[in-house]
């Protein structure tokens, strides 16, 4: 397969954002590895769909500031064997450089679970940040929007909550003083 420094982005089918095969694609991963992605970096799996701007704002604290930025995030990141294409660094001297704080581009983000003794392998990069640096562009006008504490609920926590929301009225309830009213309403 020939190299490509410039790769079609991914546009979800729907307007609501990625489906899982769409993340999977979008990150470069194996169908096992998106759900413990979405669970590390707090992305919410909502009826099968992963907001674009959730999925940016997790695990790059970025969002588009225009349309070239828009389109440059929804490239498919890039994995280590790209940027080395691409920089024509070797890969063994990528990760060399990037554990001793020596590497020139950005660091990416490691979407691999760090608390093991294995290396992980999960690195990924916006391939618009390193493309820009090797040909001294201009890069695309980035929002910088802080993450989330990753928090995941599961579906018992969900429920337990819901259960909880909508069983015990507070006292106070606007809504529940203006329906308990008995004075007319005024035309």
């Amino acid at each position: 397969m020939p190299f490509e420094l410039f790769r079609a982005p991914i546009i979800p089918a729907s307007p609501a954002g990625l489906s899982t095969d769409e993340l999977r694609r979008y990150l470069g991963v194996g169908r096992n590895n998106v759900a413990a992605i979405a669970r590390r970096f707090g992305l919410e799996n909502l009826h099968g769909i992963y907001p674009e701007s959730v999925v940016w704002r997790q695990l790059f604290g970025l969002g588009p500031g225009d349309d070239a930025a828009l389109a440059a995030l929804r490239e498919p990141l890039a994995d280590i064997a790209w940027v080395s294409r691409a920089t024509g660094v070797p890969q063994s001297t990528i990760r060399g450089h990037l554990r001793s704080g020596h590497w020139r581009y950005d660091g990416g983000v490691q979407l691999g679970d760090t608390h093991n003794d294995a290396f992980p392998r999960l690195r990924r990069w916006i391939p618009t940040v390193i493309r820009s640096r090797r040909c001294g562009s201009p890069l695309p006008i980035f929002a910088s929007i802080p993450p989330l504490p990753a928090n995941p609920v599961g579906d018992e926590a969900r429920a337990e909550l819901a259960r909880t929301t909508t069983d015990e009225q507070p006292p106070d309830d606007v809504f529940a003083a203006l329906l308990a009213d008995p004075a007319p309403a005024s035309r």
